[in-house]
């Protein structure tokens, strides 16, 4: 029987009401710890409540239930980011956990905000640091609380259960997916040739599942680290991504898209600065002297600004490559049975990154955005619309160009050569 009880991590005791905590107390021999902030953007004193003392709370509800099996810290395999290959092991970080807690309570936000370049050690963000030292603050409890610590990478829709490409939330590759596919990017800067790391969500559970079993029944009497990673053992480029999922808007196409959908990916930081001034700047500008003049609140910039925000929070996982050893995940599920195998799977060789992507994509469409295929027409008729309008707006921006060049009166062959050039990097570039 599942029972929900209301609580918040963030609030003393939990935010647990004494009843409820008594029968948990009493009741409860697992605890899977998974809550967090994953906002990249979160200032310090917030991912730190969040992520660190959070966690501490946790621990010491753990130390008060009578019949605890295990502990399951949920942390991330991008907890030290800064170092290109991570092992299944524990490092320290710059802070202890209680010093952390201390300096977040008596310091100012610009105080906080001065020291964080030395504190990250090279990290891009608050969430990435303070999953780290929650790390710490679980291992100090090692000796006297049954833990074990999951690191999953990426985590992205399901590949089975409950059903292949269920997803309910915007997190990961999902946001960035939805806005190419809605013609809001056009462009994504990254190395290309690179390896990304995604995970499918239910894979996670089943290790998390197999974690708890194999540390709560005894057969590991130590606190094992587990990065649940798909890297090291069926790596994914993010060119294969792209090739994947760039033709996936035109076939199911979501009956709110914004512009005809053009998503490039590219490693070259000036074209993809070209693109973004090209196909989201002056777009936006355009677009918003457009909604002015028919009196209505122009919203195009703020928006683009935010996807801007986000591509710049994206940059540092896009553009680097990590590898992370997975022996640990590994030789657990070797200690499961062929039925637990089959039901409990998490061997990320089985994934085939193809089909998968595609039912992501599918699940992404019917449960984030709420459009079943029935739906899928509708998209269509919205994408042929939208397809005249962008070789409309190609034609007038040529014409524009045209006319620049006869005003600045260059030699007809010179004109026609740059104007052809204009144009095939119009075509074959934006």
């Amino acid at each position: 029987k599942l029972v929900v009880v209301p609580g918040d991590l963030n609030e003393p005791d939990m935010g647990v009401s004494n009843a409820d905590r008594e029968r948990m107390i009493h009741d409860v021999s697992v605890v899977i710890h998974s809550a967090a902030s994953v906002r990249f953007d979160e200032p310090l004193r917030i991912a730190s409540s969040s992520n660190v003392r959070a966690t501490k709370r946790v621990i010491d509800f753990c130390y008060e239930l009578q019949n605890l099996k295990v502990y399951v810290h949920v942390s991330t395999t991008y907890c030290h980011c800064h170092q290109m290959e991570l092992r299944e092991e524990v490092s320290p970080a710059l802070v202890t956990p209680t010093n952390l807690l201390n300096i977040t309570e008596w310091m100012d936000d610009a105080m906080l905000e001065a020291l964080e370049p030395k504190l990250y050690e090279g990290r891009p963000n608050s969430y990435t640091f303070t999953k780290a030292v929650a790390e710490v603050l679980v291992q100090e409890h090692a000796a006297s609380l049954p833990a074990v610590i999951v690191r999953p990478s990426i985590i992205t829709g399901t590949a089975k259960e409950p059903f292949a490409g269920w997803i309910d939330n915007f997190n990961g590759p999902t946001g960035l997916l939805i806005a190419l596919a809605k013609g809001v990017l056009t462009s994504v800067y990254g190395d290309i040739s690179k390896v990304t790391d995604f995970i499918p969500v239910d894979m996670v559970a089943n290790c998390v599942i197999a974690a708890a079993w194999s540390r709560g029944t005894g057969r590991n009497q130590k606190m094992a680290v587990y990065n649940v990673s798909s890297g090291a053992d069926n790596p994914l480029t993010w060119q294969y991504f792209m090739d994947c999922v760039e033709k996936i808007p035109y076939k199911i196409p979501s009956k709110l898209t914004f512009r005809y959908p053009q998503p490039r990916h590219t490693s070259s930081k000036l074209l993809h600065k070209i693109r973004m001034f090209f196909q989201h700047y002056l777009i936006a500008q355009a677009g918003d002297a457009a909604l002015w003049a028919v009196g209505k609140k122009p919203m195009l910039s703020r928006l683009y600004e935010k996807v801007e925000s986000h591509l710049d929070m994206l940059e540092f996982f896009s553009t680097k490559e990590w590898y992370f050893h997975n022996d640990n995940v590994r030789a657990l599920y070797s200690e499961l049975n062929a039925t637990d195998k089959d039901v409990f799977n998490f061997d990320v060789k089985t994934i085939e990154w193809k089909p998968y992507l595609l039912s992501y994509c599918f699940g992404i469409r019917e449960f984030v955005l709420k459009e079943d295929l029935s739906t899928v027409k509708e998209g269509k008729r919205q994408l042929a619309r939208l397809y005249v309008v962008s070789k409309v707006s190609s034609l007038i921006l040529i014409l524009g160009a045209w006319r620049v060049l006869k005003m600045v009166s260059l030699d007809p062959i010179d004109m026609v050569y740059t104007a052809s050039t204009y144009i095939q990097e119009l075509v074959d570039g934006l």
